[in-house]
């Protein structure tokens, strides 16, 4: 799975460049027959066990309410148990694109988001310590539409958090 790669010396726009990879990914799954669902998240946050819903850890990524029945349709039979996460770094910035994917279906679902690093220490030490964490997709109005569990939390923190 590809680290994460500090983008502070590419220039542009990391935000533009991540939506713009989640675009240019999509289509390509698509080209190639899978059914994507894209949730591109107003606002991720680093939410450490003690914050949130008992045992609930991880990247809660606040979805727009559009994709709200797309995404729960998806992942409602969903074997998802391959995932692969791009990432690059701007300062305290995380730019995330994670995809998951369910071969069997044919079906990936993209996360699409921005983590602030300075919010993430307890859940990085949560995270390295069970050796796993998720990522959960929720609407503004708390309503949780589904979670993914990542058995390498490595890929999703970068080593300094």
């Amino acid at each position: 799975m590809p680290g994460v790669t500090d983008s502070t010396q590419s220039g542009g726009n990391a935000w533009q460049r991540t939506l713009g990879s989640a675009t240019e990914m999509a289509e390509e799954l698509r080209a190639e027959g899978w059914e994507v669902v894209t949730v591109r998240a107003g606002h991720v946050a680093p939410e450490p066990p003690e914050a949130g819903d008992t045992g609930r850890f991880g990247y809660v990524y606040l979805a727009q309410g559009e994709i709200a029945e797309q995404f729960r349709d998806a992942i409602a039979e969903g074997g998802f148990e391959s995932y692969e996460v791009f990432a690059s770094r701007e300062g305290s910035d995380l730019f995330l694109l994670t995809r998951v994917l369910d071969p069997d279906r044919g079906l990936a679902v993209l996360l699409v988001g921005a983590v602030d690093l300075t919010q993430a220490d307890d859940l990085a030490r949560a995270a390295r310590e069970r050796g796993e964490m998720y990522s959960h997709v929720v609407l503004l109005d708390g309503t949780h539409l589904g979670s993914f569990r990542h058995d390498a939390p490595s890929v999703l923190l970068p080593e300094d958090v």
